[in-house]
C-alpha cells in the first residue's frame, strides 16, 4: 500500500483562512501536527467522492494519444491514473480549484472541532436516547442528509464540492 500524505493547499494558506473567518478558535487551538492530519484527513474524503472527468495526468496521456490518432492502452491509463495520487488537479487544469482547497479546509476545520463522519451517519437513525434503563430508538424512515451520507461532515464544503461530482443518476448510452 502506498501513502502519501499530501493535501490540497498549503497549511499556511490555512492559517491565513482561518485568520480570517468567525469561529476559528478550533483551528488555533490545534497542534500543528493535528492540523497536519487534519488536513489530510479532509483530502482523503474529498478524494473518495466521484468526480466529473478525468485526473489531469489521465487527461494527458489520452489527449496525447487522441492527437496521434490511437487510443490510451488500460495500462498507461492505470499507469497515468497512480502517478496522481490526489483527485485534483482535474482535466486540463495544473492545480485543485479554488473551492476544493477552500473545502478541504473546512472540513479539516470539522474534523478538529470533533465532528467524526462515522458518528454522524449512525446519529441520523437515532430519534431518541435515554440515560436511566439505557435506552436508544432508531428512527429508520428518516431521509438522510446528503453530505452526511457521502461522508463530508460540514455543509458548506458539501455545497463547494457538490458542483464537481458525476451525477449517478445520469446514464450515458453509446451506440455501437
Amino acid at each position: 500500500m502506498i501513502l502519501n500524505f499530501d493535501f490540497y493547499g498549503t497549511a499556511s494558506q490555512a492559517d491565513d483562512y482561518f485568520t480570517n473567518r468567525l469561529h476559528s478558535e478550533s483551528w488555533f487551538a490545534a497542534s500543528v501536527l493535528n492540523r497536519t492530519k487534519a488536513l489530510i484527513g479532509a483530502t482523503r474524503i474529498i478524494d473518495t467522492l466521484n468526480y466529473k472527468g478525468k485526473k489531469s495526468t489521465v487527461y494527458t496521456v489520452c489527449l496525447a494519444a487522441e492527437t496521434s490518432g490511437i487510443d490510451a492502452t488500460d495500462q498507461e491509463i492505470r499507469d497515468a491514473e497512480a502517478a496522481q495520487y490526489n483527485e485534483f488537479p482535474r482535466g486540463a487544469d495544473t492545480e485543485a480549484p479554488d473551492a476544493i482547497v477552500l473545502s478541504n479546509y473546512e472540513i479539516a476545520f470539522s474534523l478538529l472541532d470533533g465532528k467524526d463522519p462515522e458518528m454522524e451517519l449512525e446519529a441520523l437513525g437515532i430519534s431518541s436516547q435515554g440515560l436511566e434503563s439505557v435506552r436508544t430508538t432508531y428512527a429508520r424512515s428518516q431521509v438522510p442528509i446528503e453530505h452526511i451520507i457521502n461522508g463530508v461532515p460540514n455543509m458548506y464544503a458539501w455545497r463547494m464540492l457538490r458542483p464537481f461530482l458525476r451525477d449517478d443518476r445520469a446514464l450515458a448510452m453509446i451506440r455501437v
